[in-house]
């Protein structure tokens, strides 16, 4: 806590929260890059098949900008989202998680900096709890599952389907893990030993940042929604698993999606770090 006020003052005293000519041009790019990429989830891959590609961008953001600058991204993101395309049904649920996800990624990636020797045991005791939490799920709830996540009259996807596709991703996400634990184990290699926990972390916090904003939050917001703009009545306690449920099982195919995206552009998300931190006169470099 006391290293956290420190760092605010020392932004304050050495200005460096404020914004470089570089940044600037940096965020008018990543901005584009993010209304390409909203307009290629809403019009290319709409319906059952859509899957939240924004929310890896928000991901870069906070890596790439830091916490608090990725995090403003997000919030300028959303602004002109509303502005090109009217304020029409704005919610402040749906408007802070550009905000979460962005402040979230962007403290997650440095603790693989400051807690280099923890990564692995914490990594594989988030992928446990998560693992067990989800099989007691599927097992009372896998006949409420539908591809749509926000809607009550499509049909449920057969049990056979669900258990199929939720034992292949979980499956491919702990055989990642394990064979990225052996290479960095058994290699000599600094640079594979690197890259082996890089991978490992990213998706471990690509795990941890969707079971907070889609899983957790996600069903709260929609419920709002209705609530607010349908003339809705529902209850949160009898609505949020029917809508959390769908929502799990989807985010099961999106997070591999996620982990291989960021890592593959990761030296590039790093390159731009790198370029912040020499305009904008920092101390602390990834």
């Amino acid at each position: 806590m006391l290293n956290w006020f420190f760092n605010i003052k020392r932004a304050i005293k050495t200005k460096s929260y404020r914004l470089a000519i570089f940044e600037i041009v940096l965020f008018g790019i990543l901005l584009a890059i993010y209304m390409v990429t909203a307009w290629i989830e809403n019009k290319i891959i709409p319906g059952v098949a859509r899957i939240s590609i924004t929310y890896a961008i928000f991901i870069i953001f906070g890596i790439a900008l830091g916490p608090w600058k990725g995090a403003f991204l997000g919030i300028l993101c959303d602004t002109i989202k509303q502005v090109i395309f009217g304020i029409g049904t704005w919610m402040i649920e749906y408007a802070i998680i550009p905000i979460i996800i962005a402040f979230i990624s962007g403290y997650l990636i440095k603790t693989i900096y400051i807690y280099n020797k923890g990564v692995w045991i914490f990594g594989f005791s988030i992928l446990a709890i998560i693992t067990i939490i989800l099989t007691i799920f599927l097992i009372f709830n896998d006949n409420i599952i539908k591809w749509k996540e926000t809607s009550l009259k499509q049909k449920p996807i057969s049990s056979f389907i669900v258990w199929i596709i939720s034992t292949i991703s979980i499956s491919v996400i702990w055989a990642i893990s394990f064979v990225l634990f052996g290479i960095h184990l058994k290699t000599k290699n600094f640079k594979k030993k690197y890259h082996t926990q890089l991978l490992f972390w990213i998706i471990i916090s690509v795990f941890i940042i969707i079971i907070l904003v889609r899983w957790l939050w996600g069903p709260f917001a929609y419920i709002s929604y209705h609530n607010r703009f349908r003339n809705g009545s529902w209850k949160y306690s009898q609505y949020y698993f029917i809508f959390m449920i769908p929502i799990i099982f989807k985010s099961l195919i999106e997070i591999p999606v996620y982990g291989a995206i960021i890592f593959a552009i990761f030296p590039l998300i790093k390159k731009i770090h790198e370029k912040i931190s020499f305009h904008s006169s920092k101390i602390f470099t990834y």
